[in-house]
């Protein structure tokens, strides 16, 4: 190599430094080093952010189309208008907080009444846009009902549908949602078990909306998860929007083209073994189907410790986890952060959102030398035979039964 060819590549770095920054770079050489792949690959979330984008936005609208539907009825029977955002009640007029004026019905108004004021102020000013600057067809110069909704956001319906768990908090959203809410999910039920399945998909799909609307890195949302809660949420609505209506496949086919799928370290293998936990000891099996319905209740998260030291020229690439109980039942899941388990520290501030099960942490079991904050730990059908080892002729049940191995690297 040169010192031209040196000198250009040095004149790239920096460019892309001073362009990304340092820690939004950073974070796509930790996955590929290379200057060029971490630069694909940084190409490649933002189209992958553009297809979420599409998918979320039907899901987005749908959702507040049919809450608007349901909150329509309870607004014509106590209001006597259908209008339950209040345009017929106010006009904004430059204040600062919510006026008395504006009337929505009472069982909504506690908790989204500073949303719509805002969404007031904001279709106010678009009224006003339009009137200056001519760039619409429509000549009235005022705003309506129709203005308003559209100025409201994400978090509004999920306020309106609340946090997913019963307690003192949620006494409010649960009210509303008997009376009136379910009827915006007619395919679930319409107690508290439907409030909550609805609950968890609207924060998972606020949070993903959320990453992807301030330009973060996507590396480890998994697109098959995102499908899954767009069309369930879509089909809790109505199961007919999801035939024709979304294409999910958009997704899946900017989801393949991820650059890091030609790179060789894509998985670690961990042979579960027994602990003694809380309620008496558990066994492989149990550890690993503990693990796995802390993370269906816990919106896709759950933190696995474990004693073995993995390797540090690998530690930092890996994207998958793969837990081993026996031939016949293995979990996978994706990689979200890992790292190291100082002594007398816990990795829970490392990795907020994510813990490790409750009857393992009170049995101390929790404690070792590595973490992995895990996406979305699932059984699998597939069957250790086809999990091949890393640049080895085995498998992953030849590896963990004949040589009592509890860590591997796959392919």
């Amino acid at each position: 190599m040169d010192m031209e060819s040196t000198g250009s590549e040095k004149d790239r770095q920096e460019i892309a430094e001073r362009f990304l920054g340092q820690a939004r770079l950073d974070r796509y050489r930790r996955e590929l080093p290379d200057l060029e792949k971490a630069l694909a690959l940084h190409s490649w979330n933002q189209e992958y952010a553009g297809a979420l984008h599409v998918i979320l936005s039907y899901a987005e609208i749908a959702l507040r189309n049919s809450i608007d539907r349901a909150l329509s009825q309870l607004s014509a029977s106590e209001l006597g208008t259908t209008h339950w955002t209040g345009v017929d009640s106010y006009r904004y007029n430059g204040e600062k907080k919510p006026s008395e004026r504006m009337r929505l019905p009472s069982a909504i108004s506690p908790l989204i009444r500073t949303d719509v004021f805002k969404a007031h102020q904001h279709a106010q000013e678009a009224s006003l846009e339009r009137i200056i600057r001519r760039k619409s067809p429509r000549t009235d110069r005022g705003y309506g009902h129709q203005d308003v909704l559209s100025q409201l956001m994400f978090g509004t319906w999920c306020r309106l549908v609340g946090e997913p768990y019963t307690s003192r908090r949620t006494e409010r959203t649960q009210r509303l949602w008997t009376s009136v809410l379910h009827e915006a999910f007619p395919q679930v039920s319409s107690g508290e078990d439907g409030r909550i399945q609805i609950a968890r998909k609207l924060m998972q799909l606020r949070e993903i909306r959320n990453r992807e609307a301030h330009h973060e890195n996507l590396l480890y949302v998994d697109p098959e998860n995102v499908i899954d809660a767009v069309m369930s949420l879509l089909a809790s609505i109505d199961p007919r929007y999801t035939h024709g209506w979304v294409n999910p496949d958009i997704v899946r086919q900017v989801s393949y083209r991820d650059p890091r799928r030609n790179e060789p370290i894509r998985a670690a293998a961990f042979k579960l073994t027994g602990l003694d936990a809380r309620d008496g000891h558990l066994n492989a099996l149990e550890v690993l189907k503990e693990l796995v319905r802390y993370s269906d209740d816990h919106n896709g998260r759950v933190l696995f410790c474990n004693s073995v030291r993995v390797r540090n020229q690998y530690f930092g690439r890996l994207r998958e986890i793969v837990l081993y109980a026996d031939n016949d039942h293995i979990a996978v899941g994706v990689i979200a952060a890992q790292g190291l388990i100082k002594e007398n520290t816990s990795p829970d501030g490392k990795a907020p959102g994510y813990r490790c099960p409750d009857v393992f942490a009170q049995s101390g079991s929790c404690s070792g030398s590595r973490w992995y904050a895990i996406n979305n730990l699932s059984m699998t059908s597939r069957s250790a035979d086809s999990f091949r080892m890393l640049e080895r002729d085995k498998t992953l049940r030849e590896a963990f039964e004949s040589t009592r191995a509890n860590f591997v690297y796959l392919k």
